[in-house]
């Protein structure tokens, strides 16, 4: 299921806009779904609201998934009162268009929140009016759609802190451990049958359990073989462990070795990093090319945003779906944010990607027919146009065309310029030889150090 547009009478910010996300006309890929969009605006125009827009629609296409399976009941309720509003959001699936707005929600005058059969019904109605191709399409897809915000890094303890880093006081009892697997089961189940995932909605604990459960898998088995041999031979020799732990390895195939080559280690290289396939410590292992591993405080902020971010888009598997990205360059330095798009989107190839940015490095990805740009009338109001600039412009340019800003120069860099440009004046008439050529030199260092342009109009002239 891709977003082909959004239409918004008048909610928070919008009002009586229109947003069509489909390739437009003499595009190679004409009226199909955007691969990729890209959100740009200065604070406070809407490029969150959008993307809150989008999962709350995922969410209600899940809650009638979720009833016309007989799997669950809705916990959480609040995403239904964006369609109270006047929105309606367009889809495409399986070559079937759909769509959801406040139609769906019957009695909306008297309409209660804490009532889950009327918010059912909603969902529900909508899911059963739609042919039988879309429900069985719903059913199908493994993720429909997957929301990564600022919570992501918050989850990054649990990803790659030691696992015997137990911060508690005590040792759990018997009961305490068997409660806590019963819950991590009951997440884990709950997050594979539904089609959406977010950070903001799961325990980061659960959350990699679900997604990484090779990998505790295979750590697991390892362990207990490798204890299973002690015992099991009463004494403990180097050699035989080793053959036998080589082979019993050789029989299972490590899911490190997959999630570090087509995942993580691309990216990892640019800060000379690579994951430890061999090690156990935590659930991903991250070390130098000299072999040091890292400690969970030794690994920067820009790796961890990346590591939390890059693993849910790849191990979700949302072939047909959307993954929502709200300002993916957060903690991370200009080169790495210059082929960040082209990153993500390698390891989702299917799926259609809607960032929010304020980067013009970011922006720069991106076609000018998927650069949504927001910004505010003489009114106060938010109005929307597409980018100019083409896909792979200067970022400067970026600002210039579609973020609408003149050059970002201080005030220190302006009077610099003026007095470049003053300095070719007066050397132009300047008649003492000496005097010019100081004038001259004077002008080329004060060029070299600010890179200002080697000739002016006022010098060809």
């Amino acid at each position: 299921m891709k977003i082909t547009g959004i239409e918004i009478g008048d909610y928070r910010q919008f009002k009586n806009i229109k947003f069509d996300f489909t390739y437009p006309e003499g595009h190679p890929k004409e009226g199909q779904p955007l691969e990729k969009v890209c959100f740009i605006g200065q604070s406070g125009t809407g490029k969150t609201t959008l993307l809150n827009i989008i999962w709350d629609f995922f969410q209600v296409v899940n809650d009638g998934y979720q009833f016309s399976t007989n799997r669950f009941s809705i916990s959480s309720v609040s995403h239904y009162e964006t369609f109270k509003a006047s929105i309606s959001v367009h889809a495409k699936i399986s070559n079937q268009e759909v769509s959801f707005s406040s139609k769906y929600l019957r009695n909306i005058s008297d309409w209660q929140v804490n009532n889950d059969k009327d918010i059912a019904g909603s969902s529900l109605d909508w899911i059963t009016s739609q042919p039988t191709n879309v429900r069985n399409a719903i059913k199908s897809y493994n993720k429909l759609c997957l929301y990564i915000n600022d919570s992501a890094l918050s989850n990054a303890h649990n990803l790659t802190a030691n696992r015997n880093d137990d911060n508690r006081s005590y040792i759990a009892s018997t009961d305490e451990i068997y409660l806590s697997n019963e819950k991590k089961q009951e997440v884990i189940e709950r997050l594979t049958a539904s089609k959406i995932m977010a950070f903001h909605s799961w325990d980061g604990r659960y959350l990699w359990s679900y997604l990484l459960n090779d990998i505790e898998r295979y750590d697991e088995s390892l362990k207990k073989v490798a204890i299973d041999l002690i015992q099991k031979n009463n004494s403990f020799s180097p050699n035989r462990l080793s053959e036998n732990l080589s082979k019993w390895q050789t029989e299972n195939p490590n899911p490190k070795l997959d999630i570090a080559s087509n995942c993580l280690n691309p990216i990892l290289k640019d800060f000379f990093l690579e994951v430890d396939t061999e090690g156990t410590e935590a659930l991903i292992v991250i070390k130098t090319k000299r072999g040091k591993q890292l400690s969970f405080n030794g690994i920067s902020t820009g790796t961890k945003q990346l590591m939390v971010t890059a693993i849910p888009i790849y191990k979700s598997q949302i072939n047909d779906g959307v993954i929502l990205f709200d300002e993916p360059e957060r903690s991370l330095f200009p080169d790495i944010q210059r082929g960040l798009i082209d990153y993500y989107t390698s390891l989702a190839p299917e799926a259609q990607f809607f960032f929010a940015t304020h980067s013009p490095i970011i922006a720069s990805a991106f076609e000018p027919c998927e650069r949504f740009i927001l910004h505010f009338d003489e009114n106060g109001e938010v109005k929307c146009r597409n980018g100019v600039a083409p896909i792979g412009d200067d970022p400067n340019d970026i600002l210039r065309k579609d973020f609408g800003m003149s050059p970002l120069v201080p005030d220190e860099g302006v009077k610099a310029y003026r007095k470049y440009l003053d300095l070719a004046s007066r050397i132009k008439n300047e008649s003492d030889t000496q005097r010019k050529m100081e004038l001259i030199a004077e002008r080329a260092k004060l060029g070299n150090d600010y890179n200002f342009p080697v000739a002016t109009l006022d010098e060809k002239n």
